[in-house]
């Protein structure tokens, strides 16, 4: 049986640790076969903790990283060194505004500002993570509540006509639209 959809639904109590790990799953693939786009659509946006490598598990994919727990922009900096270019969609909110900040000042320190593009949308509601091989949509905000605290769903997807259809929907963001 191929299996192309998952629905998680996530309260304080439950489904926290499976999102969670979903994310890291989905950013080590990222980084050991980056693609050419990563979109993130998400009105209110954090740097939130992606990839735990307290351990050091995961050193071999950034040694630069050290054994801590690896935020968003971490992550995001180090797929943008490999080649990827990283969309960020969205809202002009005094919420993002540290970490748009911040991953600007690190694109910048790290000669990557061509890589990066931030796409502001006042009404934007949707959100999304699109990688190169999966998807990842629903109620939930890139944000710390979002991950953690609210109750949430979200769909992960590995259907490839849902990832071109998805991928075709966010570039209308870089198209003004």
């Amino acid at each position: 049986m191929n299996v192309l959809y998952r629905r998680i639904f996530k309260t304080q109590t439950t489904g926290v640790a499976t999102i969670q790990e979903l994310m890291q799953t989905m950013f080590v693939a990222e980084v050991l076969q980056p693609g050419d786009d990563i979109w993130i659509v998400s009105p209110w946006i954090s740097n939130v903790v992606l990839i735990d490598n307290r351990s050091g598990n995961f050193d071999a994919l950034n040694p630069e990283w050290g054994r801590r727990e690896i935020r968003l922009v971490d992550v995001l900096i180090t797929l943008m060194s490999l080649g990827s270019k990283v969309h960020i969609v969205t809202r002009d909110d005094s919420s993002n505004d540290s970490f748009r900040t911040r991953i600007a000042e690190l694109a910048g320190e790290h000669d990557l500002e061509d890589s990066l593009t931030v796409h502001i949308r006042d009404q934007l509601h949707t959100k999304g993570i699109l990688l190169t091989r999966c998807l990842l949509m629903g109620s939930m905000n890139l944000t710390y509540n979002g991950m953690i605290i609210n109750d949430e769903w979200v769909e992960f997807s590995i259907d490839v006509s849902d990832l071109i259809r998805t991928k075709l929907e966010f570039a209308r963001y870089g198209d003004g639209q």
